[in-house]
């Protein structure tokens, strides 16, 4: 009754039911959070959003609160490594049951980006029995293993790792584009250990595609468009630079020490030798200082050149004019009139044209070029060729209606 309930509340010490509850939800701090905020006051309202989340034990705003955390300058600092162990091990290990599986290896993957390789496996090797209970965080899990498995060196583990794990994630349903960006981002690490430019730039362009720009550390972008644009220019089978010229990663370059090298990748992109030389006058340091350019200078990059200028000679002219002279290819690529057709060969082996070779006319029937992603010039190009096909289809049938008697209907 409520004159029983007004009893109860009289008595000292009585509360009502709702303080009582108030009271229950109440936490400690947590002591490894309170060493973090006399460590970093200045982040005192991300650790504050913390041990809210972590009172009320809202796991998923927790776990977005301490991914955001961890991103803070102070935390992905070299020196914080051990500091990043001590609060993984004092706050973050105990929640492991109650957190996102693929979260988690994340939260594992930041942890470990400042420790040594060897360091980094010791950490993440207990986790992976609980890791392979879920698909994607396993998928996850594997990928940052192999990432430290390449860096400690051990390139042969971590290549069976990642073509069993490609397999794996090729024959999977859906896979989220974070498995995928990891994974390419571990693929990628691996071929350029191993010295394949062209594999490396391969996996580069599908990380970029699965990956949103602002996910990749914005002092981490110069260094990665460099490496990527120099694999591009080095890799012997690859002929298609618009792709890469589209990317939003490479605009990191500007203004940084690595924006020399966008000037070859738009000599290339174009196929044009009088932008490549220039720029090989013009960063001849640069390209002298960076050993894959240097030794790639004339026994790769300088073929490739000739072939992409052939392509571009082909391309830039009308379907009823690709009769090449070997005199006109040789002078626009570059080449002695003994090496025209084998540049030709060479390019019809790539497949990056197509059609036949006539020795005694010394001439070069271009029937097909490989289709190559367009930049505005080459769109205005294909546009002005459709307008005058188009104008010759009218005039056509204007001369074929003037031809045709008129047809009597009874």
């Amino acid at each position: 009754s409520s004159t029983v309930l007004a009893a109860q509340l009289a008595r000292p010490g009585s509360a009502w039911p709702g303080n009582e509850m108030a009271a229950a939800m109440e936490v400690e701090p947590s002591p490894a959070l309170e060493a973090q905020r006399k460590a970093h006051p200045e982040l005192g309202e991300q650790i504050d959003q913390m041990q809210k989340y972590f009172g009320q034990k809202l796991y998923h705003q927790l776990t977005q609160a301490l991914l955001q955390y961890l991103g803070s300058a102070p935390l992905t600092a070299p020196a914080a490594a051990g500091e990043l162990v001590e609060f993984f091990e004092g706050f973050i290990l105990p929640l492991e049951a109650k957190l996102d599986k693929v979260k988690w290896v994340q939260i594992l993957a930041i942890i470990c980006k400042p420790q040594s390789a060897d360091k980094a496996l010791e950490i993440i090797a207990p986790f992976e029995a609980n890791s392979a209970k879920h698909r994607d965080s396993k998928y996850m899990w594997q990928a940052l293993r192999g990432e430290k498995l390449i860096q400690s060196g051990q390139t042969d583990a971590a290549k069976e790792l990642l073509d069993s794990l490609s397999k794996e994630i090729a024959d999977a349903y859906e896979v989220d584009a974070l498995i995928q960006s990891q994974f390419h981002k571990t693929n990628a690490l691996l071929w350029k250990a191993l010295g394949r430019p062209q594999d490396y730039y391969k996996s580069s362009i599908l990380f970029l595609a699965f990956t949103p720009m602002a996910s990749i550390p914005v002092e981490e972008r110069p260094r990665l468009a460099f490496d990527i644009g120099v694999a591009a220019l080095v890799a012997e089978e690859e002929f298609n630079f618009g792709e890469l010229l589209q990317q939003e990663l490479l605009k990191s370059l500007a203004g940084s020490p690595y924006e020399w090298v966008n000037d070859l990748l738009q000599a290339f992109g174009e196929g044009k030798f009088e932008l490549f030389d220039a720029a090989c006058a013009k960063h001849r340091s640069q390209i002298d200082a960076t050993p894959e350019l240097k030794d790639a200078e004339s026994k790769v990059m300088r073929p490739k050149m000739c072939a992409l200028a052939l392509m571009e000679l082909a391309f830039r002219k009308p379907k009823k004019q690709r009769r090449l002279t070997f005199s006109e290819i040789g002078e626009h690529c570059r080449v002695g009139p003994k090496e025209v057709e084998f540049l030709v060969m060479k390019a019809m082996c790539a497949s990056l044209i197509r059609g036949q070779i006539d020795e005694v006319q010394q001439l070069v029937m271009l029937t097909w070029v490989k289709p190559r992603i367009l930049d505005n010039a080459r769109i205005d190009l294909m546009r002005e060729r459709m307008d005058a096909w188009a104008a010759q289809t009218g005039l056509l049938l204007e001369h074929l209606e003037e031809m045709t008697p008129e047809l009597l209907v009874s």
